[in-house]
């Protein structure tokens, strides 16, 4: 559906230049929701701009579908944009019009009939649950209201692509969740492909099914979410899913495992068998259940007391009853 090649876009500045994406390649697949996560500074607003060419890239290309994005003439760009839809993390609504012509208002522009747009302009007010607020002003609403609007708006012109750029930042934990749920209707009634931009890891684990992790502007891990929160690969990667804990000095020494449980492993006695197999003691340091797109990942951070030919043969063990294994400490 998204297809990014060597995209990089350099900022110049007065005498130095900002490269805030280097060498970005991802495959985004139609129909799905796909996450792009990193801390401040990382690229991701550069990246969500460049796909729809806000900012153009120095480098690179971007096909939606067998569209050249980055090949595309003006007005081109412009009948390719209707196809688009954004979400704001600053809402963007215009304050003088009621919610009704803020979701009406690229229609406006469209000049669509106007039994049309009043007729989509309804329809959505019913998915986005804001009907009994159609003819109030953004400043009567909450922020979450604020957000179902520029939701709706996205939506009114029929997109094939949903783009959110920091939706839920400016939102409390609960306006999240909500928010999130309705992305996750909308994606499943429109099927829609979604691109979710976010520096908030929870916003991955409950609606992605894959994510990509951006640092210094190039991707350094990207699959399946369930995969990279299971094992992540790099140190931002455990930053966001907190796979690391804090461990008591007198088991700085000792051998640590992190252990996920998933699909195919999360029923079975597995450290049971691997005690008795081995002949080796397991002491759990800590446990606990990650939920990511509605499935459970079964989290064990343990010390295992075994020599050193030992070792690599209970890895082994584990990654083969599908236990993904993060070393820790390993003395």
């Amino acid at each position: 559906m998204i297809n990014i090649r060597h995209l990089s876009k350099i900022y110049h500045q007065e005498k130095s230049k900002v490269v805030a994406l280097e060498d970005i390649n991802l495959s985004i697949e139609q129909g799905s929701i796909y996450g792009i996560i990193g801390l401040s500074g990382a690229g991701k607003s550069s990246l969500i701009r460049c796909i729809n060419r806000i900012e153009e890239p120095t480098k690179g290309e971007i096909w939606l579908r067998d569209i050249p994005l980055t090949s595309l003439s003006p007005d081109e760009l412009r009948k390719v944009r209707k196809k688009i839809g954004m979400i704001f993390q600053n809402f963007n609504l215009l304050s003088t019009k009621t919610v009704f012509e803020n979701i009406a208002f690229p229609l406006r522009l469209n000049k669509t009939p106007e039994k049309v747009a009043r007729e989509k302009v309804t329809e959505l007010l019913k998915l986005v649950d804001l009907t009994d607020k159609a003819h109030v002003y953004p400043s009567q609403l909450s922020g979450g209201q604020k957000q179902r609007v520029g939701i709706a708006r996205a939506l009114v012109s029929d997109p094939d692509v949903l783009l959110c750029d920091e939706a839920t930042s400016a939102l409390d934990p609960k306006t999240t969740k909500q928010i999130l749920a309705l992305l996750k209707k909308i994606h499943q009634s429109l099927g829609l492909t979604i691109l979710v931009i976010t520096h908030e890891m929870d916003v991955i684990k409950e609606i992605c099914s894959h994510v990509a992790i951006l640092e210094n502007g190039r991707v350094i891990e990207q699959g399946r979410t369930i995969d990279v929160f299971s094992k992540p690969g790099h140190g931002i990667t455990k930053h966001f899913v907190d796979q690391i804990h804090h461990l008591p000095n007198h088991l700085q020494n000792g051998k640590i495992l992190n252990l996920s449980f998933t699909e195919g492993s999360a029923g079975e006695p597995i450290i049971a068998r691997l005690i008795k197999h081995f002949d080796v003691e397991v002491n759990i340091l800590s446990g606990r259940i990650e939920w990511i797109q509605e499935k459970p990942i079964g989290k064990l951070t343990v010390e295992v007391d075994a020599d050193s030919p030992q070792w690599m043969q209970i890895i082994d063990y584990l990654e083969k009853n599908h236990v993904k294994v993060e070393v820790v400490h390993h003395e």
